[in-house]
């Protein structure tokens, strides 16, 4: 039996030359967050056997896995975006003809930059306060807390470019006939 990968890998749909400017940020961002999945696993494996092998305690590792997950989802947002890969409702825009899931694609755009405006807005003020009043996390790790803050905001750029170039592909290169 012989796979013809070229019969059922997906048709790429064509990308604005901002796009795939803005897609290296979203990779890099995407790679930091796959490194971080692999520190992630290494806390727990290192938990794992300090525990059950070693009977000794890391007291540390919930602390730093926590902010590990937020920045992994953060920074991994934007790739998620451009690869069309996060959840989604559309029972009724399936059904609609090109030009309408067109005005749909473009909405959701903005949506998805209002919102990230929102939580960049916050974490901006978030990251200044923390960092002006020295604020420290209270865990084993009494890591200033701008740190790990940072990566939401850092997160929130990324994401806002990708919508961004999103809309300027769907208006230059994407619009229906």
């Amino acid at each position: 039996m012989k796979l013809d990968l070229e019969d059922t890998a997906p048709e790429a749909l064509p990308v604005s030359g901002v796009e795939r400017a803005v897609r290296l940020v979203t990779l890099a961002g995407a790679g930091v967050a796959a490194l971080l999945v692999l520190i992630v696993f290494a806390v727990g494996a290192d938990c794992v056997f300090m525990r059950y092998v070693l009977g000794t305690a890391v007291t540390f590792s919930d602390e730093l896995n926590g902010f590990i997950v937020v920045a992994m989802v953060a920074l991994g947002a934007g790739e998620v975006l451009l690869r069309g890969e996060h959840f989604g409702v559309d029972l009724l825009t399936e059904r609609a003809g090109p030009r309408t899931q067109w005005l749909v694609d473009i909405w959701g755009m903005i949506g998805v930059i209002l919102v990230a405006a929102a939580v960049l807005y916050s974490a901006v003020l978030m990251v200044r306060f923390s960092y002006d009043f020295g604020i420290y996390s209270e865990g084993y790790l009494g890591v200033q807390m701008w740190i790990p803050q940072g990566f939401l905001l850092l997160g929130m750029v990324i994401l806002i470019l990708a919508a961004i170039a999103r809309i300027v592909t769907l208006l230059s290169v994407r619009r229906p006939c």
